[in-house]
């Protein structure tokens, strides 16, 4: 990994590289290859501080410390910047905490009641029981069923009814309210 110095009103100290390139050293095996690291080393009225910025392809990461000495501000942002990519690899790697939506599971979808035979003599009924989905799996249900038109809600607008309808050229069709 390619580290980059600077020095403000200061000169560096040799055991901030150390510092600076060992950590670097171990945290390029979970950084991408390609990831630069510029360090700033800003001097003040009474403490230093040092400024690291580590960018690759999946973003920058950014820390600062404030000490009065080079070697601590240097141990203390490096730290920091360890933090942020273990925190980083986590969300990139790591299993979500939260459960699955049962709305997209098919699985736990309760089990469609058995539909009314037909009755000459005046217009199909059918009762269906709108459930709360997406439209993709509304689409996914709609396909598999043999039914002409499907009710459900939309759970990102309010629960507002929405009905799919089978065209006469084999298409599908969506009726959403204004």
């Amino acid at each position: 990994m390619k580290a980059t110095f600077t020095a403000r009103h200061v000169r560096l100290h040799p055991r901030l590289r150390q510092i600076v390139d060992t950590k670097l050293a171990k945290l390029g095996r979970t950084l991408p290859r390609d990831a630069e690291a510029h360090v700033v080393v800003t001097a003040g009225k009474k403490d230093l501080e040092v400024e690291v910025s580590v960018a690759g392809r999946h973003g920058k990461l950014t820390a600062a410390a404030r000490a009065g000495d080079q070697v601590s501000a240097a141990q203390e942002v490096m730290d920091r910047i360890a933090a942020q990519v273990v925190k980083s690899r986590t969300k990139a790697t790591g299993v979500k905490k939260r459960a699955a939506s049962p709305v997209r599971n098919p699985k736990t979808w309760p089990p469609e009641p058995p539909a009314e035979p037909a009755r000459h003599g005046g217009p199909r009924r059918e009762t269906q029981s709108p459930r709360a989905m997406f439209e993709e799996d509304a689409l996914t249900a709609f396909a598999a069923s043999p039914r002409e038109v499907f009710v459900f809600r939309d759970p990102t607008s309010h629960h507002a009814l929405r009905f799919l309808y089978r065209r006469k050229d084999g298409t599908l069709g969506l009726v959403v309210p204004e």
